[in-house]
């Protein structure tokens, strides 16, 4: 790769795909010459859901790696970064806001990426890719970005656009999103270092996700088999998942399939009404019915007339009419 043979490059991360796009850009030659991480003890007490240990590729390419006492970072991690003195550090995977104090000490920047469905600064905030599958949006905008005091609101260097499909989850999101980065700091970096690269400013009225919890994995057996379905593939693995509870007991929910809109209809919304040899089970919907593929469960096995609890159920459309009248286009 094309950078000033003095290019001193930090690169900061927690994550699993953070870890990969690390692995291509050392297999590329990108000089980065220190690394930023939280040991495995401070990711478990954090709940990070992606953790990956940074130590082994730091041994393996002999870089050295710094752990801050605390994830967010603070004024005591000043000084070693102005000690560092580094020309530029990549933040991909740390969900933290970083102190600007930190952000100061870069003589070229510090790249963050974020995105959405409708590009920056359009869905600045928390989660737009889960908030993409939930919404059912078929595009996500990614860009990298250069992190200033303001939350996602720093000039843009690249934005690359990718497809989301009826077949994606979180997980595979995240692969197209590994991808995505690679390919872009791999056009930007050398034309940065050199000064060569302008950054564009993000223009428009900004609109923000809102941040997500565990608790928001919880089924609304109410809602539509569509609806149920992009929930739970914006909510898997690697994150908490979504989940239902039948008398007390709590069921993860880690994959479902829209099942049909023929059959469940003198069931009430979250009762299930077929378990196969196979453990996979159907549950009924406003609409029809979802088929649960991947499920976990402490002492909770499922049977036909099981009702799910439902927070917020809503009144079923229980006649052919009814559905028939829903997918009109108004015109009679």
């Amino acid at each position: 790769m094309d950078t000033p043979d003095d290019s001193t490059l930090v690169y900061t991360s927690v994550s699993t795909p953070g870890y990969h796009v690390l692995e291509t850009l050392l297999d590329e030659g990108v000089p980065i010459t220190q690394l930023v991480s939280i040991t495995p003890e401070m990711g478990q007490e954090a709940g990070v859901a992606k953790y990956t240990d940074f130590a082994p590729i730091a041994d393996e390419y002999d870089i050295p790696i710094y752990y801050p006492d605390v994830y967010h970072m603070d004024e005591s991690d000043v000084a070693f970064f102005e000690d560092l003195n580094a020309d530029l550090m990549i933040v991909n995977g740390w969900n933290r806001i970083l102190p600007g104090e930190v952000l100061e000490t870069f003589s070229k920047g510090v790249l963050g990426n974020h995105g959405s469905a409708f590009g920056l600064p359009k869905g600045r905030g928390r989660s737009p890719l889960n908030w993409s599958l939930i919404e059912e949006l078929e595009r996500f905008l990614l860009s990298i970005i250069r992190l200033d005091a303001n939350v996602d609101a720093g000039g843009v260097a690249a934005t690359r656009k990718f497809d989301i499909n009826q077949f994606d989850t979180i997980q595979s999101l995240y692969y197209k999103v590994t991808l995505a980065i690679e390919e872009m700091l791999l056009d930007v970096l050398g034309p940065i270092l050199r000064g060569e690269h302008d950054f564009e400013a993000q223009a428009g009225e900004p609109t923000y996700y809102p941040k997500r919890t565990p608790d928001d994995g919880d089924i609304h057996w109410g809602e539509p088999m569509d609806d149920i379905y992009n929930l739970v593939r914006a909510v898997t693995r690697p994150y908490p998942g979504a989940f239902s509870f039948h008398d007390g007991e709590r069921v993860e929910i880690w994959r479902v399939q829209p099942f049909s809109c023929d059959f469940g209809f003198a069931a009430e919304p979250g009762e299930i009404i077929s378990v196969f040899h196979t453990d996979e089970f159907v549950v009924s919907t406003p609409d029809g019915s979802v088929l649960v593929t991947d499920w976990d469960a402490d002492s909770w096995y499922p049977q036909p007339g099981m009702v799910f609890d439902s927070p917020g159920q809503h009144s079923r459309i229980d006649s052919i009419e009814q559905k028939q009248h829903l997918s009109t286009t108004g015109d009679d």
